[in-house]
């Protein structure tokens, strides 16, 4: 008779962790490439009273005889499909269709000695590249130029891409290529020469890093309209492949790390490796159905409530077994 008590506890515990889950759900309805959760129950441990027993001569045989302690939480699982597109009119704003790809933000590289990042996860070169694993990924692209000509994220992470090379200067020196074998932050080149005339208000003299406008393309290209007038591209945006996305552990404001179950991660420019193509002045909005959220949220409530009866009766069962004697 206790037994119902306890698995009723267990019951109001699961209900309140799918709650909350809802609940944050419906909080980030608006939240630009928020991936909505779910959570599922499971059974929870049983007593057994008597064992199954095979048939003898004489008898026949028995079924076991179980009884269970309620459920319990089995899984809290993030549904990475694709949302549709929030037209902001940014050019620098940019979102991946559909559901495979990440962009790739972080810090600065630390030193001089260090070239990049290695692309694929695990073949990062001693002393000249981290692993991709050193990176957060984020479906936000809402990008921006800081005053070092870094792009950068809403929260001043740079983001990687592929580029020409670390010394790459303006102009572009006879011969440079985009380097796809290693993620560099994407920066605006500084001024080799007095090629702007120097002193004007998009003037930049030897040294500087020109005061530009950047845009995205499809294709993740970021240009820049350098002072002269003419468009210089900085390199291509990259966009991570995860073979499990379920993997990713997240963090705050939107970010994802890389964890031990996500599969060999590799960054691919966008379109390639299975990832995603762009659109451009546009952000992903929260895939969050607020008709299934609501529905989610009264079969729990409901559930919740059903759980709490069984408490009371419990307790009038109780009552009565300790009223027995007068």
């Amino acid at each position: 008779m206790v037994r119902s008590m306890y698995a009723a506890i267990a019951g109001l515990k699961t209900h309140q962790s799918k709650m909350d889950v809802i609940g944050n759900n419906i909080s980030n309805c608006n939240t630009y490439g928020y991936k909505s959760s779910r959570a599922t129950f499971q059974e929870a441990m049983y007593t057994t009273t008597s064992h199954a027993s095979g048939g003898t001569d004489s008898f026949g045989g028995t079924n076991s005889a179980q009884v269970g302690y309620g459920c319990s939480l089995s899984s809290i699982d993030k549904l990475f499909e694709g949302s549709t597109p929030a037209a902001t009119g940014k050019s620098s704003d940019v979102m991946i269709i559909g559901s495979t790809g990440f962009f790739l933000v972080g810090n600065k590289l630390p030193s001089e000695d260090i070239q990049g990042v290695n692309p694929k996860q695990g073949a990062a070169e001693d002393g000249e590249q981290l692993d991709i694993t050193s990176l957060q990924l984020t479906r936000v692209g809402a990008f921006d130029k800081d005053e070092d000509g870094y792009i950068v994220d809403r929260n001043g992470y740079v983001v990687y891409g592929f580029a020409y090379g670390a010394d790459t200067t303006y102009p572009l020196p006879d011969g440079a290529a985009i380097d796809k074998t290693n993620l560099v932050p994407l920066k605006v080149p500084t001024i080799e020469g007095d090629t702007a005339g120097g002193g004007g208000v998009n003037g930049g003299e030897e040294g500087e890093v020109p005061k530009v406008a950047i845009s995205i393309d499809n294709t993740g290209m970021v240009t820049a309209k350098m002072p002269t007038g003419e468009t210089f591209a900085l390199g291509i945006i990259a966009v991570a492949n995860v073979p499990n996305p379920g993997g990713l552990e997240a963090n705050v404001n939107s970010y994802y790390t890389i964890g031990n179950n996500t599969g060999v991660v590799e960054a691919f420019q966008p379109g390639d490796g299975n990832t995603g193509k762009l659109q451009t002045a546009c952000l992903e909005m929260a895939n969050v159905d607020i008709a299934n959220e609501f529905a989610e949220m009264i079969t729990t409530q409901r559930g919740f409530q059903a759980n709490t009866r069984i408490i009371t009766v419990t307790d009038q069962m109780l009552e009565e077994l300790v009223n027995m004697k007068r």
